[in-house]
């Protein structure tokens, strides 16, 4: 999980998937292993949205040009 917040959507989507996962398995029996869970889906889907946050605002602050990163890969 914790490497998909490089990919903002898919950390996103398998954050929330996993926190709720967890935290369905800490109601029903109270483990270590459900705890550990909860805080590694809480950090990855942190990390995912701060991911998101500053992609829209480089895009949007014109930092970060896509058009110039196309032509540099072609």
């Amino acid at each position: 999980m914790l490497i998909g917040w490089v990919i903002p959507l898919v950390g996103l989507i398998l954050a929330c998937i996993g926190l709720s996962m967890g935290i369905s398995s800490y109601r029903l029996e109270r483990s270590s292993m459900a705890k550990s869970g909860i805080f590694l889906n809480g950090l990855g889907l942190i990390l995912a949205v701060l991911n998101i946050a500053v992609s829209i605002y480089l895009l949007r602050s014109g930092v970060f040009n896509s058009q110039l990163l196309m032509e540099t890969f072609n």
